[in-house]
């Protein structure tokens, strides 16, 4: 059982992330390869990546056995929206990686030997991965002995759980190392010439000080440049590329919030009412709770702090058993609680057992996992060591190497029965019970010092929104959306009533999944791409809210069309015709003003200056993001008036005052430039294969 409650509180992120890495490939590595008719003939695909066809199906199947592992590994019956998104995002990412390195991998002979996979496993360079599953419970140090106990007990664990997770963990590995020989063979092939380091040097040692003076093109008003439409298109035609863009969407929306009615409130406070005296009555508080209550009844032991309500848990520890509180209302709910039990009860207890797990899932084998369990209690009740036949016979290789020591542990930690068997016993107890991972015969080796705790039950009514409330408020939503069924009619809806607001959502991707405060939006995402610009949705029901959108701007990938970027050339024209006639006025300044000075005066503009400024530099103080400037002033020679130069926020001109020379160290220099490049050996060389690779998602047409 500590093997499996470890992998669950220390895997998650394993189980639903980078576990999901590796999976895809290590089951279906052969459906991936290029020349599978599967691909070829699939008339619903998930993605084309190199020309290659990804069905749907493959691509569901694969999660489906992901979600299945993760629910077998967490021990749930499901798992949350959240887990499966990275589930999906996790497979998708192993598919595109073998599609565009699978066969570069298989060309360079790239493999892990066996004696590699025992040396990472349980050798001399045990790999990360393995060292974060098989830490010691108190003090986190990788213990060797864990993995081979945990290897040697695999194949005892009927559900398959330990062994699936071990095959993954492996093939994760493998694919880490393979990835790492692949990285490190770009690297080694990455160098940097000794005019490289000449140059660099030149640029990081050389630095220089200089005086300047700017115009601004804020000092010209916008209104006074007039920009033709021809100049516009003109534009657009010579910087066509820079305007390149991805699907995106912009949809503006309004929420109607499924909200409890007044009358919803007053019918749940009637409720508590009502049935507080019966409560009060009741001869078994718990089983009236499970009976009648919105939450069950939580039969744990509560230390002040434990009890949520301040008032609460001032009134509980100062009450008698048997005594009422409330009803309150706290949250979104009407509570009424009682005082079932008072008790001095540990906070931690110490404890070791031995789990005899069924060799089946099948009651035969779960009679034969209890008569085995019952044959080691009455050896153990013979004075036999706890320890070596914990050792021997349990299936929790976690616990079983240390004599089935589990160490302190909290209640709420392990499962109820165990949990129970722990907390309710004495020092010295030996107990056997049942849980869903076999039968354990646990010895309570110590327990905290006891302290006063309660024991309440709380009946709770939520108040939630009626039948009633749901149907009129999706009338009203359903009734804007049907009567402002256009772009102007819909804004002009918003004018009248103000009570009503309006959201935005800008440059959303078809693969987003939110909006804002809205977690669950794909239907609305979905809605957008397939709507026509200035379409108004039907109601969609997201959450605790209805919401009516209205798609106000649609952008398809490619090239913008000219008339979607119009502001953007237009301030950009602006900006250049602003430039040209700052440009004119410092040329003919310049004309009879030889110095930085007098061309500060003859253009009215005040003096700076900037210093230790070297190529690498990269700003101007109270200047900004100027890279021509800096670049002009670097190889300008000292003493000499240079102007006018165009930058980003207005016109310079500038004067260099010194120049300066700082002696540097060719071999640091190279091993800086050398350790740059090899650091991006890590992600460009694939980002660069995956361009290549022409990947078309269609993942968003299907969730």
């Amino acid at each position: 059982m500590a093997t499996l409650e470890k992998i669950r509180n220390r895997a998650g992120l394993l189980v639903a992330v980078v576990i999901g890495l590796a999976l895809i490939a290590f089951i279906l590595q052969d459906f991936l390869g290029g020349n599978n008719s599967m691909f070829k003939n699939s008339d619903i695909e998930i993605a084309e990546v190199s020309g290659t066809s990804v069905p749907y199906q493959l691509y569901q199947n694969k999660i489906d056995n992901l979600v299945e592992l993760n629910k077998a590994l967490s021990g749930k019956a499901a798992i949350d929206e959240q887990t499966t998104e990275q589930i999906r995002e996790e497979v998708w990412t192993e598919i595109v990686r073998e599609h565009v390195l699978g066969n570069d991998l298989e060309d360079l002979s790239l493999v892990i030997s066996t004696d590699e996979l025992f040396d990472m496993v349980q050798g001399n360079n045990v790999h990360p991965f393995v060292r974060q599953q098989f830490g010691n419970r108190q003090t986190g140090e990788f213990d060797k002995n864990y993995v081979i106990q945990f290897l040697k007990n695999m194949d005892s664990d009927a559900s398959g759980v330990q062994k699936s997770f071990w095959l993954y963990l492996e093939d994760l590995i493998k694919r880490d190392r393979v990835t790492s020989k692949y990285n490190n063979m770009v690297k080694k092939g990455m160098y940097v010439t000794n005019l490289q380091v000449k140059r660099s040097l030149a640029d990081r040692s050389k630095k220089v000080d200089f005086d300047f003076i700017v115009k601004r093109y804020t000092s010209i008003e916008d209104s006074t440049v007039i920009v033709s439409q021809s100049e516009i298109k003109e534009y657009y035609k010579k910087h066509a590329s820079e305007y390149e863009q991805k699907a995106t969407r912009d949809i503006e929306y309004i929420l109607f919030p499924i909200a409890p009615s007044t009358e919803d409130f007053q019918v749940a406070e009637t409720w508590i009412n009502g049935i507080a005296p019966d409560f009060a009555k009741a001869s078994d508080a718990g089983q009236f709770v499970n009976l009648n209550s919105d939450t069950p009844f939580n039969s744990r032991y509560l230390s002040q702090n434990d009890v949520v309500n301040a008032d609460m848990a001032k009134w509980a520890f100062d009450a008698k058993v048997g005594e009422m509180f409330g009803p309150i209302f706290d949250g979104d709910s009407y509570q009424v609680a009682r005082l079932t039990e008072i008790a001095s009860v540990s906070d931690s207890v110490k404890a070791r057992h031995i789990l005899i797990s069924p060799a089946e899932q099948s009651q035969v084998a779960l009679e034969a996992a209890k008569a085995k369990a019952d044959s080691i209690l009455k050896v153990i009740m013979k004075d036999e060591s706890f320890v070596r036949l914990a050792s021997k016979f349990s299936s929790d290789p976690g616990s079983a190497s240390k004599g089935g020591d589990l160490g302190w542990f909290a209640e709420g930690t392990m499962v109820k029965p165990f949990n129970d068997a722990c907390f309710n016993g004495k020092k010295g107890d030996i107990e056997v019970v049942e849980t869903q991972f076999g039968i354990h015969i646990i010895e309570i080796l110590d327990k905290s010092k006891p302290s006063k705790k309660i024991q309440l039950a709380i009946i709770e009514r939520n108040v939630v929104a009626s039948t009633r409330t749901y149907q009129r408020i999706y009338a009203q939503a359903s009734e804007f959306a049907g009567v402002n069924n256009t772009y102007a009619k819909f804004n002009e809806a918003l004018q009248k009533d103000n009570k009503i607001s309006k959201r935005l959502a800008s440059n959303l991707k078809e693969s987003d999944k939110k909006i804002a405060a809205l977690d669950n939006a794909r239907e609305v995402i979905r809605w957008s791409f397939n709507a026509k610009k200035y379409d108004v949705s039907t109601v969609f029901e997201i959450g605790s809210n209805f919401v009516v959108a209205t798609l106000a701007e649609a952008r398809e990938e490619g090239i913008a069309p000219v008339e979607q970027v119009t502001d953007d050339i237009k301030a950009k024209v602006i900006r250049d015709k602003k430039a040209d006639i700052i440009m004119a006025d410092f040329s003919k300044s310049m004309s009879s003003a030889n110095t930085l000075d007098a061309l500060a005066q003859a253009t009215g503009v005040a003096k700076q200056n900037a210093t230790r400024v070297s190529m690498s530099s990269f700003s101007l103080p109270a200047a900004g993001f100027e890279p021509v400037v800096i670049a002009t002033a670097v190889e300008t020679s000292e003493g000499k008036l240079v102007g006018p130069i165009k930058g980003n926020s207005g016109v310079y001109a500038l004067t260099v005052t010194a120049v300066n020379t700082e002696e540097g160290e060719v071999e640091a220099e190279q091993k800086r430039l050398l350790n740059g490049v090899q650091s991006r050996a890590n992600f460009e060389p694939y980002e660069a294969l995956k361009k290549k690779a022409n990947i078309v998602d269609k993942r968003a047409k299907f969730f």
